[in-house]
């Protein structure tokens, strides 16, 4: 006899239900993937969360971010009756399907995922001092002196749209976060 997620089976039933599991990709609401899995994983469900670590230059630290926000993997059998617990986990917005069925995550995909993140280097983020609507000056480049207000850090890199008072007319324009002060 096997216990699999608090109920007992024979191992033969266990066996099967093992080649029923699959990797299922997991659709949260903004920010939610950390919340997701824990909670997924007290229910006794394998999750895999991709993950990142980055340096955040105004903090001077290092923190990890999901590499695809708002997405997870889980293993599972669509079939069992947790199923319906899966897709009513606070903060889970679904699980990715098509035609009304789970779509299936490949092994060979969450694997590769895992070694690809864990071979990947620290990645540097930019963390912008601005928010939405602070008027900024432009400090370098053809628009040096002139004022735009903050729109939105639109990459991790640095990239920002601000919002420039063009013939009375505001207009969005794309620069190195760098240049504004």
């Amino acid at each position: 006899m096997v216990a699999v997620n608090g109920e007992v089976h024979s191992e033969e039933e266990s066996k099967k239900a093992q080649l029923r599991r699959h990797w299922y990709a997991l659709y949260t609401k903004p920010h939610k993937e950390y919340f997701v899995r824990e909670v997924l994983r007290n229910n006794g469900v394998e999750t895999y969360l991709p993950q990142i670590a980055v340096v955040v230059r105004r903090r001077d630290r290092r923190s990890m971010k999901p590499f695809l926000p708002q997405y997870l993997f889980a293993y599972f059998d669509p079939d069992e009756q947790h199923f319906a617990d899966i897709c009513w986990t606070p903060g889970l917005r679904r699980i990715v399907s098509a035609g009304g069925r789970p779509v299936v995550v490949p092994d060979e995909v969450v694997m590769y995922l895992r070694r690809r993140l864990e071979n990947m280097q620290t990645t540097d983020v930019l963390d912008s001092p601005f928010k939405k609507g602070d008027v900024i000056r432009i400090a370098r480049g053809s628009l040096e002196g002139l004022e735009a207000i903050f729109d939105q850090q639109i990459t991790p890199k640095g990239r920002v749209l601000v919002l420039l008072n063009v013939m009375s007319r505001l207009v969005k324009t794309e620069l190195d976060l760098e240049d504004l002060i």
